[in-house]
């Protein structure tokens, strides 16, 4: 059974949360590694109009991410 958005969102969290006991900075690399493949592999399946799209947003969708990260963060675990 595929998980919805929400559900596979809320494991990835979970798992990469678990993976450093909470903290991120202890595990800052692989974290971003595990982030950069996955991106990658969107960006691979992702035909090159759209791909550019999205590359071309990244940066804007980051910092806007960055600055809402606490209450992304903060969203209950169901």
């Amino acid at each position: 059974m595929m998980l919805s958005e929400e559900a596979l969102l809320d494991s990835i969290f979970e798992a990469a949360l678990k993976g450093c006991d909470v903290n991120v900075s202890a595990r800052k690399n692989a974290l971003w590694n595990a982030a950069v493949c996955l991106l990658a592999d969107v960006f691979r399946e992702t035909d090159p109009f759209n791909r550019e799209r999205l590359l071309r947003g990244l940066e804007a969708e980051l910092r806007d991410s960055v600055a809402h990260l606490d209450q992304l963060l903060k969203r209950p675990l169901q």
